[in-house]
């Protein structure tokens, strides 16, 4: 049984974990308002921006365009991961790294470009010797937008010109701020959405001229989707998960302090009996 000096010394030490899961708590919570909010206010473009697209697509069935037809024979991928920069945030990271092993696997014997995002994806991809020659980490929250349409625009030319076939995209998808959801999907070719047909479209100049203004901007609102919605739901694990490791340390300090006022009673009664039976000796 450790003696009161050694869980004296054990709860002091729990009492600085706990105030650095607590700050890390307060932290991640202030950062998780700042990016739900704006996962929540660019919502409504998205789901505007698909609507859009889904009456164009059902009205132009029969119009053909490299980002929606895709390649008959699918040779090189390129997969976009996204991370977080920092750990700490439980099983966060490690399930979308899992996720990219995984479509690595399923696509073997093809080539493979991997664009990561975040500190953990860098990292992961350069031990694993992925093949990889720009990657992103430590942005701001003002720094999304334009990153997102570098790497859009950047895909999008290399579709173009048969470097890349497909393109993935693996992050995590904000749902509340005590759940998100991995997700993995095809972003090129874009899957033609389903929709009804109301009216016949006449588009000035062309058809073509619109689909190819218009479909690499959903790509880039997609790839900008994507990173606030990581990013949400990072700060969200890390929230929850520091405010796990205080809770733990908080129950951990109660029990250490029952432990050492239940050694230090016993060591009052023994020295009490030992006076006790010293005075009755004499």
């Amino acid at each position: 049984m450790p003696g009161m000096k050694e869980i004296k010394s054990r709860i002091k030490s729990v009492q600085s974990t706990r105030q650095i899961t607590n700050a890390m708590e307060i932290v991640s919570t202030t950062k998780f308002k700042k990016y739900s909010k704006l996962v929540a206010e660019s919502r409504p473009y998205e789901e505007s921006m698909r609507k859009i697209l889904s009456h164009i697509a059902a009205g132009t069935k029969n119009e053909r365009h490299p980002l929606f037809d895709g390649r008959e024979e699918v040779k090189s991928i390129a997969i976009i991961v996204i991370t977080s920069d920092r750990g700490l945030c439980g099983s966060f990271n490690s399930s979308t790294l899992k996720e990219l092993e995984k479509l690595v696997k399923q696509n073997e014997g093809k080539k493979i470009s991997i664009i990561p995002f975040g500190r953990k994806a860098i990292d992961f991809a350069t031990k694993r010797n992925y093949d990889f020659s720009e990657s992103f980490s430590k942005f701001s929250a003002e720094e999304m937008n334009k990153i997102a349409r570098d790497v859009s625009e950047d895909i999008v030319l290399k579709y173009a010109n048969h470097e890349y076939d497909e393109v993935y995209l693996i992050y995590n998808k904000f749902i509340s701020a005590l759940k998100y959801d991995l997700t993995c999907e095809k972003i090129i070719p874009i899957a033609r959405m389903e929709g009804e047909v109301n009216s016949e479209y006449i588009f000035e100049p062309s058809t073509e001229y619109i689909l190819s203004s218009l479909l690499p901007r959903f790509i880039n609102l997609q790839v900008y989707q994507a990173i606030l919605n990581n990013t949400a739901s990072e700060h969200s694990a890390r929230k929850n998960s520091m405010g796990s490791a205080t809770d733990n340390a908080d129950e951990m300090i109660k029990t250490l302090n029952i432990q050492y006022n239940r050694n230090r009673q016993t060591a009052i009664t023994q020295e009490i009996t030992e006076i006790v039976g010293g005075a009755s000796a004499l």
